[in-house]
């Protein structure tokens, strides 16, 4: 990462240092038949009561990404992780397990995607709330009762002295997800992650998740990394935006100015197919090619086999993520990892459903 934007990273709203910082982190897995380079160099920082939001197609490394600042992947040398990750003030990235422990629910909570594989079948749910309390909590079984309905009945479960009693496969799929949230926010955690937290949900129900969640959050000051490929819930819930790509963070920016004045080609593709409901409806356009094998390891720009704006220069070096050239102070937190940023003028002429619409060229073959 270039030092203009490791400055623009960690300048954040406030002068006080960001309550997470993330500094070239990478995560190779060691396979049998070779290694997946799943991260590769990331920075990322997230202030203290934000919300973040972390986007990119299924395979891209967010899932990855969490599951290392939570430290929940498999020990070495089934994963290998470099990298810092400054928590805090504490960098926790290769802190022995004994020490990160505590951390976990009480500082860092998490939802994970699905929540009928994440609450155990065999346990009645206030077992599993109780659980997590007294874990953190010197705590009486009365207390941790009382303190397991109030979370259900905070999360908008009707009657949680009864619901308490029930086991996991009782509940419909959003009830279950409401649990997992009244976990996670049962300490009042600095940070919260959530990974893709209603993908099993319908729309109504994803809805009512969505607002609890922002609600929640926002009374306890929370931080949130909200991770999705859903850009709508993206334009509703975060502050900011960081757009992942084979392992990579292509670009960062203010959520209104992301979707305003995208600046990579990947994240233009990904906004123009996906249907729009301010304009004509037409045609959508879908990103040619098809995403790099994780396997090979990264030379030059992982989206340069399926770019129309790629230069000779992006098949040889990976490019570091930076301010776009000639960009002002007011945009410093717009960064591009590019060597030929999208305009907004080339934006416009790419919209599928533009009168004269041309299609990009097709997608050159990695030698």
């Amino acid at each position: 990462m270039s030092s203009a934007a490791r400055n623009a990273s960690n300048a954040g709203p406030g002068s006080a240092p960001p309550l997470l910082d993330v500094r070239d982190l990478w995560v190779r897995f060691r396979m049998l038949d070779g290694t997946v380079y799943a991260v590769n160099g990331i920075s990322l920082h997230l202030e203290r009561g934000e919300t973040l939001g972390l986007v990119g197609e299924s395979g891209s490394g967010k899932s990855v990404t969490s599951l290392a600042v939570m430290r929940l992947l498999p020990p070495q040398p089934a994963a290998e992780v470099d990298g810092e990750i400054v928590f805090d003030g504490r960098d926790i990235a290769h802190l022995p397990e004994k020490q990160m422990r505590p951390l976990r629910g009480r500082d860092i909570a998490m939802v994970f995607q699905d929540p009928m594989t994440s609450l155990n079948p065999v346990l009645r749910i206030g077992e599993q709330v109780e659980e997590t309390i007294r874990a953190h909590r010197e705590i009486d079984s009365g207390g941790a009762r009382a303190r397991a309905t109030e979370l259900l009945r905070l999360v908008g479960i009707a009657d949680p002295e009864r619901q308490l009693e029930r086991y996991p496969h009782e509940f419909s799929g959003g009830m279950r997800q409401r649990v997992m949230i009244a976990m996670a926010l049962a300490l009042e955690p600095k940070l919260l992650i959530a990974d893709e937290p209603t993908t099993a949900l319908d729309v109504t129900i994803q809805a009512q998740v969505l607002e609890l969640l922002k609600e929640l959050t926002t009374e306890t000051g929370t931080a949130v990394i909200l991770i999705t490929h859903d850009l709508g819930v993206v334009a509703r819930m975060t502050r900011r935006v960081a757009v992942m790509y084979a392992g990579m963070i292509v670009e960062s920016a203010p959520t209104g100015d992301l979707f305003a004045d995208p600046r990579h080609p990947y994240t233009v593709g990904l906004l123009h197919s996906i249907p729009r409901l301010d304009g004509a409806l037409g045609m959508l356009r879908p990103i040619e090619g098809s995403p790099p094998d994780l396997r090979r390891e990264p030379h030059g720009c992982p989206f340069a086999p399926r770019c129309a704006w790629r230069l000779d220069t992006c098949w040889e070096q990976m490019p570091e993520l930076r301010p776009p050239e000639g960009a002002s102070d007011v945009v410093a937190e717009h960064l591009v990892a590019c060597y030929n940023p999208v305009t907004a003028t080339e934006v416009e002429l790419a919209r599928p459903d533009r009168p004269g619409f041309q299609p990009a060229p097709p997608p050159r073959a990695v030698a």
